[in-house]
């Protein structure tokens, strides 16, 4: 089991149906498992949960809502898999979700920070073990004219086990 923090962005009907028609065809790893995510604070595995809620709660407590917009696709490879990753990144709310996610990090999270493994705010859409596949997805979407729109209200702290997410505590911002 681990505790995660998550934020599910609120975006237009069209616009997630799109998501989730390239993540059904091209994310083998995720779109069964999740909805589209920011991801605020990685996997946690050696915190209690009511520990982990109260600091997610804390440390977000002065953050506004985070307005953003998509118009762009990056890939990045996977640290610990052979796995390569297409993210959509934000253009306008990426420093809001660094600040925020820097923030979560602080206090008695801190010690869980990987400093070796940048930080890129990113909605997940595809994965792949062929890099040149991923190249060729981000090549598509950037070469498109995507620009999906959307705002960051709350914090989902959720519990991942055996393949199954399941939201604990949703936290609102400011």
């Amino acid at each position: 089991m681990s505790l995660l923090a998550l934020a599910y962005p609120r975006i237009s009907d069209e616009d997630y149906q799109w998501i989730q028609e390239f993540r059904e065809e091209n994310d083998e790893l995720n779109y069964q498992v999740m909805e589209p995510h920011f991801i605020l604070v990685f996997p946690v595995f050696n915190q209690r949960p009511e520990t982990f809620i109260e600091d997610i709660k804390s440390r977000s407590a002065d953050h506004k809502k985070i307005d953003f917009a998509l118009r762009c696709s990056v890939m990045d490879k996977d640290a610990f898999t052979p796995y390569w990753h297409v993210f959509l990144v934000p253009d306008e709310g990426y420093s809001q979700i660094i600040k925020l996610h820097d923030n979560l990090y602080s206090g008695k999270l801190e010690d869980e920070l990987r400093l070796d493994i940048p930080f890129i705010p990113h909605i997940e859409i595809a994965n792949s073990v062929d890099k040149w596949t991923c190249k060729e997805l981000v090549d598509q979407v950037n070469y498109s004219d995507l620009e999906i729109k959307g705002i960051i209200k709350e914090i989902n702290v959720v519990e991942y086990h055996e393949e199954k997410v399941e939201t604990m505590e949703k936290i609102k911002l400011k």
